[in-house]
């Protein structure tokens, strides 16, 4: 190509000095906005976007006055350049407002070429805005130390691929012979102009960034001085424990509440080892390594001691211990804070056992033995055994309860138990299902005939004579076995099929052994056509969501309604979820229904808002359901949709008979739904599956007392302990408690002075349809003596 270099070399001078004086530009305007006074800087920032786009456009339009003459007839200028860097660099207003102003100048000048210079002018300013949305992605990690320009360069390539695609709007015959002179030119300048401004828009940005800093950090350290006396007072005035120790376990200072709780006086403490504060298992080196290890990787380590007072006193004390760096940045010492917890510690027990054993025999309830049962069943997943699930029940203790009384039929109970608990061994599961019936899980069976046989010997052992307060007693018991693996299923199916089994004994005769027959073919059929039945309801319209409210304690006003499924059975009429949701548990049909749940809640939710009557619903989720990487999704996507909802509207209840396999996985959705603004809570608690491990590790934000504890404790004393202790521990963990099962104004009553938050229950109302619910809500009226009633105090 014939190219007249002097020309070119002053075009390319002339562009060059419009870009530098561009970037110089924008460094004063981004300097002005770090003025010290707030509302100058929010001023600025206010006429940010004009003023850079208006900079960004002119500068465009200067550099189509002094194109680039690269031959005869291929004049390239860098308008597209300053409308894709506006779009990479500025906000979305600066960026249209350069687009425009480029627009403008360039429809003024007419000719063929407007239409597609109006093309290249929007989809560069698009592109830039792109790769300004993913810059991100282009971190050190993956490109190492040309990470800034292997982003420039793309850009400039995306550009000029934008610019080419521009001139193909032309007529084809013009379009090709543009293409065929200024391809060239187009892929060489563009990049070249690209990389040159923005390298200097980055530094210009980078510079204003550390000056800001350097800003920061003055005032940083103006306030440092502040923070170190408040840091000074909240030392000497915290309840917490605190200490100040070496490495070593040497204590350097302690604060007034640390002497007062351990009994010793600060001069007795500063100078001696930790160790006579503490009862180690594994002595005073291994912990102290412990904890270097933990600061060193995690820079804190939190756990629980059992700690000494100067009397002798052991207590438990939670305690988090965090290094302080020197200067230099090494860490010489650490600072302890700790809390008494050996009151919550001893709560948290006596509930446990309430929850998880039998308080006659001590065996495991029957919630924890469906626990221990579902963790032996993983753990033989692979092996050669058999383990043998069986139920026994007492054939003649109901004759013997009515004939010598409650009292001694309880020693016969306590009794029978230790039988079990000797004639079973240590290495096999037992527990009391209820009343006169218990389970036994033997383990590692070699096959099914050796399990009968041992069966069979503990059956005839349990029958033995048994002299209570001078009285002989001989009962016999029936069992009910079933093998697994050859019975597959978890806990709750196998004692389903082990009751079944013990049903058929009673019925042959009692005081025998009867085997379940597994006929696997014949349930899993029943289940697929029940399934098969849920999802074609779902598509014609069947399932309707009733509402069940429920009521603030303190002034009876209506906080929410819990979203309870019904299935119009075209046959069997309305159903409630327990006559088909445990067989479609683990089917496709499941998760369909949670999320038709999901929407028509939102669709509710919707409709409250517009009859006037805005009110938060909760879900029932199964945990499948809720750890799906679909859900979190679908549930920000529909909080989008319907803007108009009560803040927060939904909360999502994790399901009684679920069981929390991962526990991560379930803490980290519910974090997520958190974030957006989406409440959990752990239903039924206290019944064994939502455990104090739940709570402890389940950042969710509301707990819900099982009913059956609500509706005994009027007239069960153990009941209303177990329901104050779950009000107590929630209360401790910061969690709002919602009782289940209210029936009566006495138990509401009660729950209120026992410090409840919420109610719920038949007392309240039943579940309806949602037009019956926004008639009740406009019709409810709270009971008098619940306005102004004094609450516990909390």
């Amino acid at each position: 190509m014939n190219i007249d270099t002097t020309s070119l070399i002053r075009d390319m001078g002339m562009n060059a000095g419009l870009l530098c004086f561009l970037a110089a530009l924008y460094s004063i305007v981004l300097s002005g906005l770090r003025h010290p006074d707030l509302g100058i800087r929010k001023a600025r920032q206010r006429w940010l976007p004009w003023i850079t786009g208006l900079m960004f456009g002119v500068t465009g339009i200067l550099t189509m006055l002094v194109p680039l003459r690269m031959a005869e007839g291929v004049i390239v200028d860098a308008r597209l350049v300053m409308a894709g860097l506006a779009g990479a660099y500025l906000s979305p207003l600066g960026a249209v407002l350069c687009a425009v102003v480029l627009g403008a100048y360039r429809l003024s000048l007419g000719g063929i070429g407007s239409g597609p210079a109006m093309v290249g002018i929007v989809l560069t300013t698009g592109i830039g805005w792109l790769w300004q949305r993913h810059r991100p992605y282009f971190s050190p990690q993956r490109f190492g130390a040309l990470y800034d320009g292997v982003w420039l360069i793309g850009l400039g390539l995306s550009l000029a691929a934008g610019g080419m695609l521009a001139i193909q709007t032309l007529p084809p015959e013009i379009a090709r012979a543009v293409t065929s002179r200024s391809w060239m030119a187009v892929v060489v300048i563009y990049p070249i102009g690209t990389v040159l401004l923005g390298f200097l828009l980055d530094n210009t940005q980078k510079l204003n960034q550390r000056e800001e800093t350097l800003e920061q950090t003055a005032e940083t350290l103006k306030s440092m001085l502040a923070e170190a006396r408040q840091a000074a007072s909240v030392f000497v005035n915290s309840k917490d424990t605190i200490a100040i120790v070496q490495p070593d376990g040497t204590v350097l200072d302690v604060n007034p509440t640390y002497s007062n709780v351990l009994g010793y006086s600060r001069e007795e403490l500063i100078g001696k080892s930790s160790a006579v504060l503490r009862l180690d298992e594994g002595g005073e080196a291994t912990f102290l390594r412990r904890v270097a290890q933990a600061i060193e990787r995690d820079g804190r380590w939190h756990g629980e001691l059992v700690r000494r007072r100067k009397n002798g006193e052991a207590f438990v004390s939670e305690v988090t211990i965090e290094g302080i760096n020197d200067p230099d940045g090494v860490v010489r010492k650490w600072v302890s804070v700790g809390k008494d917890v050996t009151e919550q510690r001893r709560l948290e027990q006596a509930l446990q056992q309430f929850g998880n054993y039998d308080a006659l025999t001590g065996l495991s309830s029957r919630r924890l033995f469906a626990k221990e049962l579902n963790a032996t069943l993983q753990k033989s997943t692979g092996t050669t055994g058999i383990l043998a699930l069986c139920l026994l029940d007492i054939d003649q203790f109901k004759d013997l309860n009515e004939q010598w009384g409650q009292p001694l039929a309880d020693q016969y109970l306590r009794v029978f138990a230790q039988r079990l608990r000797v004639e079973t061994g240590p290495d096999n599961l037992i527990g009391r299902i209820g009343g006169d019936e218990f389970a036994v899980a033997l383990k590692d069976c070699a096959h099914t005939e050796a399990a009968l046989q041992r069966l069979e010997g503990l059956r005839q052992s349990l029958a033995r004579t048994a002299v209570l307060d001078n009285v002989q007693l001989r009962l016999t018991c029936s069992a009910g076995v079933t093998f697994y693996p050859d019975d597959l299923g978890d806990a709750d199916g196998l004692l389903r099929h082990a009751d079944l089994a013990l049903y058929a004994a009673k019925e042959q005769g009692k005081d025998r052994i009867a085997v379940f027959d597994v006929q696997q073919g014949q349930r899993l059929q029943a289940r697929r056509h029940t399934a098969k039945l849920v999802e074609d309801a779902l598509l014609q319209g069947e399932m309707e969501l009733f509402f069940q409210p429920k009521v603030r304690i303190s002034d009876g006003q209506v906080i929410g309604a819990e979203s309870l499924i019904r299935w119009h059975h075209p046959e069997r009429g309305l159903l409630a979820p327990g006559a088909f949701m445990d067989d479609i548990v683990g089917t496709p049909a499941s998760g369909k229904l949670d999320y038709w749940v999901l929407d028509a809640a939102f669709k509710a939710g919707h409709t409250l808002v517009t009859q006037g009557c805005p009110l938060p619903l909760s879900i029932n989720i199964a945990v499948p359901t809720l750890i799906d990487s679909q859900f979190q999704q679908e549930v920000a996507r529909l909080l989008k949709r319907h803007p108009s909802l009560p803040q927060p509207f939904l909360e999502v209840e994790l399901l009684e008979t679920e069981t929390f396999n991962d526990l991560s996985a379930v803490a980290y959705v519910i974090q997520g739904l958190d974030d957006l603004g989406v409440h959990c809570s752990i239903d039924d608690f206290g019944t064994g599956y939502s455990s104090l491990t739940y709570l402890q590790r389940l950042p969710a934000q509301i707990v819900k007392i099982d009913q059956s504890f609500v509706r005994e404790m009027l007239d069960n004393e153990r009941d209303r302990a177990l329901v104050r202790g779950i009000v107590s521990l929630a209360h401790a963990f910061n969690r709002t408690v919602v009782a289940e099962g209210v029936e009566t104004p006495a138990h509401a009553e009660a729950l209120r002075d026992l410090g409840c938050d919420g109610l719920q229950g038949y007392g309240i109302a039943r579940p309806m349809p949602l037009p019956d619910l926004i008639h009740w809500i406009r019709a409810w009226q709270p009971p008098p003596e619940w306005v102004g009633a004094r609450q516990p105090v909390r």
